[in-house]
């Protein structure tokens, strides 16, 4: 089984093939570099790279969100452009999963954070026992506070994952015990991750979609919106 897999949610850009679970090319640039100019090159080396085409992919995966609303518009759009001329299956994944899975196996509760500005941060839960996190809430856009009551409630050590990590630990750290970063080599996703969950969600028919149904999931609204529903009440 071949996936190709593309991560654009944040500042970085990714990109990777799979085969057989085993990874056989991962393209990551963050040099700060517009996604629109970045990401389908990366592909392009990706595939070169691993020796495949677009016609030996199974699926095609990407993160759909959480994360810049533009960089997620971005990832979805370039899968959907990629497999609909051949129609091969997509594979939506949590840009939150995706970071969590570099802690699989370690035993800890993953907290998988990204900055969503406005004090908020993109958050989900993961029990990192086994090979596969395991999810233990819904993503969602939440404060500190929240993020704080969410965290009480994790027995055990909870390491802080994502580029939200190192903002959400100086609010944690006076308020409550148990909470450790993750190491900078593993702390932000990558399309090596997005393919590996993929693999597993096709193995087992989960949550798989034609290009044409494959969508973003923002978790709220974008700021423009925002402003303008502001502008509006008033």
């Amino acid at each position: 089984m071949v996936i190709l897999a593309l991560e654009s949610s944040a500042p970085s850009a990714s990109a990777c093939v799979v085969r057989d679970g085993k990874v056989l090319s991962l393209m990551y640039l963050n040099a700060g570099l517009t996604h629109s100019v970045t990401l389908m090159p990366l592909v392009k080396q990706a595939m070169d790279g691993a020796g495949v085409s677009i016609k030996d992919a199974d699926a095609v995966a990407v993160t759909n969100g959480p994360g810049s609303f533009t960089g997620v518009r971005i990832g979805v759009s370039a899968a959907k452009g990629i497999a609909q001329p051949d129609n091969i299956k997509c594979v939506p994944v949590s840009t939150l999963e995706a970071i969590a899975y570099p802690l699989a196996g370690s035993g800890f509760t993953a907290a998988a954070v990204m900055d969503a500005r406005c004090s908020q941060v993109y958050c989900a839960l993961f029990d990192c026992s086994d090979s596969q996190p395991v999810r233990l809430t819904e993503d969602s856009a939440i404060s500190f506070d929240e993020l704080l009551e969410k965290l009480k409630s994790v027995k055990g050590k909870t390491i802080l994952i994502g580029d939200g990590t190192d903002i959400a630990y100086e609010y944690l750290k006076d308020k409550t015990d148990g909470i450790y970063k993750a190491p900078p080599l593993i702390r932000y996703q990558n399309a090596a991750s997005v393919a590996l969950i993929a693999e597993k969600r096709l193995l087992n028919n989960d949550n798989i979609c034609s290009p044409y149904e494959l969508a973003p999931s923002y978790l709220r609204l974008s700021q423009a919106e925002r402003e303008l529903k502001k502008k509006e009440a008033e």
